[in-house]
């Protein structure tokens, strides 16, 4: 089967990123691009020079050391420590969450060390000195009761709403395939008292497709396919359009695609009506907001919510 330019374009960027950029593919990746992922979670982007000296650059900049094993061994360690499963435990980017959403209400999503120098300045005057880890922990002590996070698993349930607005405008003259369009979590998405997905969070769809509306009946859409969000503690979590989110939308007209994370965004009819009206272009802006649905159910480990806050 030959596949369209539209489809070699999307399945390009979706290598890309799935290899370079989410937490939620770098394991099943080779050590170099999981290098590259560390580097892009930690610092935006990858740094230079030889690996070996780029991964003790982080082992340093998160334990405050070099640590022992083989290159693929000392990658995983600083993965798990960072944005892994840590069986209960709380990984670095969870704490990043923490803090931000108890001084806050929400979160700032983006690369961990500009966002913790961030935080430092706003809270202390100055960026700190010493391991991310123990900056971070320190923050919690100055934020949080105890300095301990009460936290546990909890279930997102399959059919839960997820709403959000776009960071990215959408057009179907301007957007192309292969594009990115942002999506920020409106609303913090708690279950069993607790925060699961926090306010700020960002989503990632990929346009598949775009259709210019004609005097023939068609109406403009763009076809995207979603990228897995993310968590409180960076569990993957499988977000779509079924019925319920369908329903919530009235501000756009989404439809389901043919997968879970496919999508397409229509644009309305020509004021006449009939197929001879031309039918307008499909234009979305920014701060538009969308609701998705959890497609599968999840388990995250999640902070516990004060009861004023639920």
């Amino acid at each position: 089967m030959r596949m369209s330019k539209a489809q070699v374009v999307t399945m390009i960027v979706l290598c890309v990123v799935l290899c370079l950029g989410g937490g939620y593919a770098v394991g099943n990746s080779s050590p170099v691009e999981r290098l590259i992922g560390m580097e892009r979670l930690l610092y935006g982007g990858p740094q230079e020079g030889p690996v070996v000296a780029r991964l003790e650059s982080i082992e340093r900049a998160i334990f405050g050391e070099v640590g022992p094993g083989t290159l693929p061994e000392r990658l995983d360690r600083c993965w798990n420590f960072v944005q892994g499963d840590r069986a209960g435990s709380m990984n670095l980017k969870f704490k990043l969450k923490a803090v931000q959403w108890t001084m806050y209400g929400r979160i700032t999503d983006g690369a961990i060390v500009p966002m913790l120098e961030n935080i430092e300045s706003n809270l202390i005057g100055q960026p700190q000195t010493g391991s991310i880890g123990s900056r971070l922990d320190s923050l919690m002590q100055l934020t949080i009761p105890s300095g301990r996070p009460n936290v546990d698993y909890a279930l997102l349930p399959k059919g839960s709403l997820v709403k959000t607005k776009l960071v990215t405008a959408i057009s179907s003259v301007k957007s192309r395939p292969g594009d990115v369009v942002r999506f920020e979590v409106v609303d913090d998405v708690i279950f069993e008292g607790r925060l699961l997905m926090p306010a700020g969070s960002l989503l990632d769809a990929i346009i598949v497709e775009t259709v210019r509306p004609t005097k023939i009946g068609v109406r403009a859409r763009v076809d995207m396919e979603l990228y897995p969000a993310e968590g409180m503690d960076c569990s993957p979590v499988t977000l779509g359009v079924d019925q319920a989110a369908i329903g919530a939308n009235s501000n756009m007209t989404v439809v389901a695609g043919d997968g879970l994370r496919r999508f397409s965004v229509v644009g309305k009819e020509g004021a006449l009506g009939g197929v001879l009206s031309q039918n307008p272009e499909l234009e979305l802006p920014v701060g538009a907001e969308c609701f998705f649905s959890v497609m599968q159910t999840a388990k995250i480990l999640g902070l516990a919510v004060p009861d004023a806050r639920r």
